[in-house]
């Protein structure tokens, strides 16, 4: 017999499941095969644990008693009890008030006329103080020619007011 056959019959003998034919095979081969003699004790230590410890009884009326507990507290509701049957309610709710807002947003957000991109840029950007030839848009292209002559036209703004300021005084 080889040593994969012994292993399971000494399962088989644990387990009470064992013929007395396989018995005398399993005996004989660990009398010669001290790896397996290893594994039979090994293997059989927690089932005489377990019949070395005697079984613990439940002290009298401890079923009782068990019961009274359980009863009791199934009266009581805990906090996770009481959050969990508020919620069953209120997710749905929560759900539907969620939906709708999302629907007046998207409604708004269709309704709402397209505005020009240079329009709303040119009134946040650009003040009415400032020269109309100073806008870029209405300079064509941007040449170092345009560039100096928009700041030449900012710098000649500037010394017309502080000229006429120091000749009315």
């Amino acid at each position: 017999m080889d040593c994969s056959t012994a292993r399971t019959l000494i399962f088989k003998r644990i387990d009470g499941e064992l013929s007395s034919e396989e018995g005398g095979r399993l005996d004989s081969h660990v009398a010669g095969c001290s790896a397996c003699a290893r594994d039979f004790k090994l293997f059989s230590i927690p089932r005489r644990i377990g019949r070395a410890i005697p079984v613990l009884e439940p002290p009298p009326y401890f079923y009782t008693r068990l019961r009274a507990r359980i009863e009791s507290e199934d009266q009581s509701i805990s906090i996770w009890q009481f959050i969990l049957l508020l919620s069953r309610h209120m997710v749905p709710a929560l759900a539907a008030v969620t939906l709708a807002l999302v629907s007046v947003f998207a409604y708004f957000q269709i309704t709402e006329p397209k505005t020009d991109l240079y329009q709303v840029y040119d009134s946040i950007f650009m003040t009415g103080d400032r020269p109309q030839r100073m806008v870029i848009a209405d300079q064509g292209d941007i040449t170092d020619e345009s560039v100096l002559r928009a700041i030449a036209e900012l710098d000649s703004a500037r010394r017309i007011p502080a000229a006429s300021e120091s000749g009315q005084k």
